[in-house]
């Protein structure tokens, strides 16, 4: 009691985490970095933030505004929780050592952590891998551990291990080792993930929605033996939202600059107003692009499908039809195509279901004369520019959608 006053005195800056005094030093003594945030609940059912500084088997050192002295539930995980009493004299500020009574789990009750309930508030992402492969035969476990180390650091899972769970899956069944606890997982589709691991003896991925569509899961799958595995799982919901916004900032800043680059002819569209302007109009034919000589065909059938125009603008149409076929062809193996007509205006749209184009490419692709990659549209987008009145265009992962309008005058008005 003495000690910590004196300290509060003398040196109320020191963190109590460096005093052999306050969790006594032991080889289970451990500082989780960053520190672990629980709740205190008191027999009335108040809750008080509280912060795990260091720990051991026997007693957590609290950063809390709970009273103390004063008993506590800390409640870890569904069938997990421990009871605490806070010691007044060990401890100053608002840290202090609070003793384990008692730890309820679903098997029953004991008077300290186990192994791996301590692993839950102390380990590391080493140790959690450590752990999860110490069941491999020797000469298979340094092999493992390094492969796993290299996928977590090159997913940057480590930070996530904060907001995942550690699971390991012998004989059909799955026992808990660390993480988030209370994270749902589809456990069918993790089961089946597992089970493939297993079975090709290979790390295996799956990212996983949720049944109603509110939750996605990042699944890692790792085979220890012919019957056993470890698997890594992870909620990145937030990850993929945040992606998605800055995905729709990112778009809506090239569809601004495209536009008044080129005069407002050519618009950048989602996939949703992509769908209205490919349904506007009369259809007037259609067919489908596998080969190079189905583009001769494409030509001729969408002539004699046209009113009757000009020369010059029938050769113009006829040319951005060319290209944007060619284009489907060589960037996706090929592609469907559609004229379409609503009043004075021919509309020639192409569809594939290639990579589509990188968004970091979009203004090169589209304005750039001669540009060409294996994503990006080719040279022959700035004559489809040069050419058509208007251009809609939609690019993602599930391929393309180009829309070209041809203003035109019929025989009668010339």
């Amino acid at each position: 009691m003495q000690r910590c006053l004196e300290c509060a005195k003398k040196e109320p800056d020191r963190p109590c985490v460096e005093c052999q005094y306050f969790v006594q030093l032991s080889p289970l003594r451990r500082v989780p970095s960053p520190p672990v945030r629980v709740l205190l609940e008191d027999e009335h059912g108040r809750h008080y933030p509280a912060r795990i500084l260091v720990l051991n088997t026997t007693e957590f050192g609290l950063e809390t505004e709970a009273p103390v002295p004063g008993r506590y539930v800390i409640r870890l995980q569904e069938n997990l929780w421990v009871e605490v009493a806070g010691v007044p004299f060990k401890g100053k500020n608002n840290v202090h050592v609070f003793d384990i009574l008692c730890v309820h789990r679903k098997q029953g009750t004991a008077r300290r952590l186990s192994r791996e309930e301590y692993q839950l508030l102390a380990g590391s992402a080493g140790e959690l891998i450590q752990e999860i492969s110490r069941h491999l035969p020797e000469h298979l476990q340094d092999l493992v551990r390094e492969k796993l180390l290299a996928e977590v650091e090159k997913s940057e899972l480590i930070n996530a291990l904060r907001v995942g769970k550690v699971m390991k899956y012998e004989g059909g069944r799955f026992c808990y080792l660390s993480g988030q606890a209370d994270l749902d997982l589809p456990m069918e589709e993790a089961e089946k993930l597992m089970r493939q691991a297993i079975r090709k003896a290979e790390h295996r991925r799956e990212v996983i929605i949720s049944a109603d569509g509110q939750k996605v899961f990042d699944l890692h799958g790792v085979p220890f033996d012919h019957r056993s595995g470890g698997l890594l799982a992870f909620d990145i919901t937030e990850v993929i939202e945040k992606e998605r916004k800055m995905h729709q900032q990112e778009m809506q800043a090239y569809r601004e600059a495209i536009a008044a680059v080129t005069g407002g002819r050519l618009y950048l569209v989602n996939s949703g107003e992509m769908e209205k302007v490919i349904s506007e109009g009369t259809e007037l034919a259609r067919g489908e692009v596998r080969q190079t000589h189905d583009i001769p065909e494409a030509r001729r059938a969408m002539r004699e499908a046209l009113p009757v125009l000009d020369s010059r603008r029938q050769h113009a149409i006829a040319l951005c039809l060319t290209e944007a076929l060619a284009n489907a062809l060589k960037h996706a193996g090929g592609g469907c195509w559609q004229a379409r007509q609503s009043g004075d205006t021919v509309r020639i749209i192409v569809q594939d279901r290639g990579p589509g184009i990188k968004t970091s490419e979009l203004a090169r692709a589209t304005l750039m004369q001669h540009y060409s990659t294996k994503n990006s549209l080719g040279c022959g987008f700035t004559l489809m520019l040069y050419y058509a009145d208007h251009l809609y265009l939609n690019t993602g992962p599930s391929g393309t959608a180009l829309a070209l309008d041809f203003g035109i005058k019929t025989g009668q008005d010339q």
